[in-house]
């Protein structure tokens, strides 16, 4: 029997995790030596696979790579895996108003890896990351990466790599680099599946890859039974997300904005598709669900991933989702050691090469069914704009909705007086009989409200806006109204703020009539234009003084201090209309999620 292609080689791992990586590369015959990660918890994960998928020697240390010593670590090691955290340059990030890449400390923890791989001087390295680590600060971040390497005598090749392409039942891409000492370029393997591969055999679908798996009882609990959203689960068909009840899609009765969520939302897997990218942290309603109308059970997502049957997770249901959404495919894993063991060490390994010019079709299939989707939404906007009244039932009804100061508790403080397409709000923030501001909106082009806020105090601003969110939820299937108007990075063609005229003297009321202008929402501007306009109204020349008063009234403002992917010296007005307290609210280096 011929010997796999890494047998003899060692190995050392840094951020670890469930162990993907590893146990690609020890099915692959190479030996590792040494395991680390700052999760205690995975740590254990790895411990417990030792004799059966690691040697029974491993190493695993749990620690901070930022602290580790090299002089601690093994010698003559003949190569280095591991995956820097994401986050920093992840999708979530750029929706946040940017990808913070190296200015978050996790984005710098390539820095630590560098270090310790100078310090070991094995013969390669394989790096492993998001592709967006290709796009944040302008290209920048991954040019200080290659030089960082460069530095210290490595060269670096890196692509792309669709896990579905070698095996895996799910669409993951990621980018992977190879640092090496060869000549000339270092090639990855060839796909062994999709049409790219040499016999164009097709993807591992999800349903092939759960065929036989026996239910241990834990399906069961995992139905969908209750919330907010449960019930849109079981209308989604096999393969789609919460874009089927979107107006572009062509839903009579929408439910969300486009684009208002990240794809995973509502995300039902297709039986007869490899599923959408596994997360390692889901929300509520985030999928990638089963077809049946449940979460995956442990055992499914071990096979979505990868991972054997009897391959040991430690933790609760959430920290075992979470090591297996982190983790490489130990498929791809697999591939890449055979590619490394061939090139780097000459060994007797079958792996097919791409040539260096070949370019992978993911991307193109991508791209043209973005395109037949276009093509889709133009239908059904026109459709959407020809029938938008119907998608609001306007009707009368008091309500209370805060802050409502002074009110006798419990009192409505919002009247709805309905007239066919048209409904007028008077909406009081306190007792006061003073007109704080005059609102008109439009919705679905035809839709419209006009809004009386009365009020003396800065507050008013936020009982306007949650009065119109209480509309939008009484008077449509819409759930708020940041599910009307989206996700602040895309249009919005349904909802408009007609005319906005602050009567209150406060400049909190001058702002929120600057702030309805969606010409001065979603685009950065020089934070010397804020200053100006209302730094001597709030009492201030400091321009985060300004920013934290403005979102103490709950206005969604993004700079540098509440994110540090955001340069220095501008500004940006995510939504023109204050956040509902439901939506997380923070300032400070870091909030993100704001």
């Amino acid at each position: 029997m011929t010997a796999p292609p890494g047998e003899g080689l060692s190995v050392l791992s840094f951020f670890s995790g469930g162990g993907g990586l590893d146990l690609g590369f020890h099915r692959a015959g190479f030996r590792v030596v040494f395991a680390s990660d700052i999760a205690p918890l995975f740590c254990k994960t790895l411990e417990a696979n030792r004799g059966r998928y690691f040697p029974e020697d491993m190493r695993v240390v749990t620690g901070d790579i930022r602290r580790v010593e090299p002089d601690g670590l093994p010698r003559g090691v003949d190569l280095v895996i591991g995956g820097p955290p994401c986050q920093s340059f992840s999708a979530f990030g750029r929706r946040a108003g940017g990808a913070a890449g190296r200015l978050d400390e996790r984005g710098t923890l390539f820095e630590a890896y560098c270090r310790l791989i100078e310090a070991v001087k094995p013969r390669a390295f394989l790096f492993e990351n998001v592709r967006g680590i290709l796009g944040t600060h302008k290209g920048r971040d991954w040019q200080e990466i290659v030089r960082a390497f460069s530095r210290i005598g490595y060269a670096v090749s890196h692509r792309i790599l669709d896990a579905a392409d070698y095996g895996v039942p799910q669409h993951r891409e990621r980018l992977f680099m190879v640092g090496h000492k060869l000549g000339g370029e270092f090639l990855f393997p060839e796909p062994t599946h999709g049409p790219d591969s040499p016999a164009r055999a097709p993807h591992v679908t999800a349903g092939e890859a759960l065929a036989g798996l026996e239910d241990e009882g834990e399906a069961g609990s995992l139905y969908l039974k209750r919330g907010k959203y449960a019930h849109l689960l079981p209308l989604v068909p096999p393969g789609c997300n919460y874009l089927f009840f979107t107006a572009r899609r062509g839903h009579p009765e929408p439910v969300f904005a486009y684009r208002s969520r990240f794809s995973d939302f509502l995300y039902k897997a297709d039986p007869a598709q490899p599923v959408k990218t596994i997360i390692a942290r889901p929300g509520a309603y985030s999928g990638p669900f089963h077809w049946e109308n449940r979460r995956f059970t442990l055992a499914e997502y071990k096979r979505l991933q990868g991972f054997p049957d009897d391959y040991v997770f430690c933790g609760g249901r959430q920290d075992v989702v979470r090591q297996i959404g982190n983790s490489v495919s130990p498929l791809i894993a697999e591939a890449l050691a055979a590619a490394i063991a061939k090139q780097i060490f000459g060994r007797d390994a079958r792996a097919r090469l791409l040539p260096a010019s070949a370019r992978l079709s993911f991307d193109e299939r991508k791209g043209e069914k973005a395109r037949r989707t276009r093509r889709q939404h133009d239908v059904a906007a026109a459709l959407r704009m020809r029938d938008g009244a119907a998608l609001f039932s306007f009707r009368d009804y008091r309500s209370r909705v805060e802050p409502a100061e002074d009110l006798p508790h419990g009192s409505p403080n919002v009247t709805a007086r309905a007239d066919g397409r048209r409904v007028r709000l008077t909406v009081r923030a306190d007792a006061s009989r003073e007109l704080f501001a005059e609102v008109g909106l439009e919705v679905c082009g035809a839709a419209l409200v006009d809004v009386k806020l009365y009020g003396s105090r800065p507050h008013a601003v936020q009982t306007l806006w949650n009065a119109v969110d209480d509309l939008v939820i009484r008077s449509s299937n819409f759930h708020s109204l940041f599910e009307l108007y989206g996700h602040f990075t895309e249009p919005h063609p349904v909802f408009k703020v007609t005319r906005f005229r602050a009567r209150s003297a406060h400049p909190i009321a001058a702002f929120a009539e600057h702030a309805s202008d969606f010409r001065n929402c979603s685009r950065y501007f020089p934070d010397a234009h804020l200053l100006g306009m209302f730094g001597d109204a709030f009492g201030t020349r400091d321009f985060t003084e300004l920013v934290a008063a403005l979102r103490a009234y709950r206005f969604d403002l993004r700079c540098h201090e509440t994110n540090v992917a955001i340069p220095p010296g501008v500004y940006m007005v995510a939504y023109p209309f204050t956040l509902p307290r439901r939506r997380l609210m923070s300032f400070g280096v870091g909030a993100a999620r704001a």
